[in-house]
């Protein structure tokens, strides 16, 4: 008997994409499932596409809450398996289904694992944006340093509606990294993330306002991502029982360093201070974060300073 795969496609205001996204998880060459589709309180035609699928897809609208609490009741909907989370402005492969189920039925029943797979980045049209690399997490880290020094896009991984059930679901109270917190959580239960070199969708990669991912760091507040890396730290810690590995120290504070940049560019000088100084304190000799000239600089100027010779060399380079 074939397991049961839920794919579950949450839309806010997505009528430019979401049929393809439907398409997708319809056109799949694996046939025992069901699609769900959450609208989210769109107030474009997304709802109307939605409904033109009659029968074919389960539908549930609902207020405006946000992605991670659509992406939860989608969950709580669900009767499968298995679950595939599925953005609406995204597009499945037509067997990606099939060879993660085949690839999870094969997995040692004593194994709590979840299959993931690669992502194929594209632009707005699914033109292919070439440079990025696979999704194979590297195979000689801790599990938890692993899947922080890579953790899976949205639909990469074919997760097990058991596990998720366990930890919770995605967290609603965090406004981005959800996917890095759940996935995190998975590993801390004791989930093994097993890649499998093949791929699952299509990412588009665009900007876009209604996008949360291309929303300003600091709209969350500048101090937002300094709070989320120190409750991992404190959750990792908790978990673990033990003080963090050297590697998961490293990981933190480039992790730091990078959204202190991030932070720095956008004017919050005091705040990027915070950010640096935590990156430091965790890994002293190793959290640097940018192409050369910039951890010279860094190590030679404040890292305000560098931040604005570098911004000096880049337009330069684009003259």
């Amino acid at each position: 008997m074939m397991p049961l795969v839920s794919i579950v496609i949450p839309c806010y205001n997505g009528e430019t994409f979401v049929k393809e996204a439907i398409d997708s998880a319809l056109g799949q060459t694996y046939s025992n499932l069901e699609v769900i589709v959450i609208n989210d309180g769109s107030t474009d035609r997304s709802l109307e596409i939605i409904e033109s699928f009659g029968g074919k897809i389960q539908i549930e609208s609902t207020i405006n809450q946000g992605v991670q609490l659509t992406r939860n009741k989608g969950l709580e909907l669900a009767t499968g398996d298995y679950i595939k989370f599925l953005d609406s402005d995204d597009v499945l492969l037509p067997d990606c289904i099939e060879k993660q189920v085949a690839r999870s039925v094969q997995l040692p029943l004593d194994s709590k694992s979840i299959v993931y797979g690669d992502v194929d980045w594209t632009d707005s049209q699914l033109q292919t944006i070439p440079g990025y690399p696979s999704q194979a997490q590297p195979s000689d880290l801790d599990p938890v340093a692993a899947i922080m020094s890579y953790s899976p896009l949205t639909s990469c991984p074919l997760h097990n509606r058991k596990y998720l059930l366990e930890v919770g679901g995605f967290d609603p109270f965090l406004v981005n990294r959800h996917e890095n917190d759940l996935h995190l959580r998975l590993v801390l239960a004791g989930v093994q993330f097993v890649y499998d070199p093949c791929l699952v969708y299509k990412y588009r990669q665009y900007n876009d306002q209604r996008r949360l991912s291309r929303a300003a760091y600091t709209e969350m507040g500048a101090m937002y991502y300094y709070e989320v890396l120190e409750r991992e730290q404190k959750l990792i810690e908790q978990k673990t029982g033990r003080s963090l590995l050297p590697e998961v120290q490293k990981i933190l504070a480039k992790n730091y360093w990078t959204y202190g940049r991030v932070v720095l560019r956008e004017g919050f000088i005091d705040e990027a201070q915070n950010y640096f100084s935590k990156a430091r304190q965790l890994s002293p000799n190793d959290c640097i974060v940018g192409n050369f000239p910039y951890p010279l600089l860094v190590n030679t100027l404040k890292p305000y300073w560098a931040e604005s010779v570098m911004k000096i060399l880049s337009s330069f380079k684009r003259t």
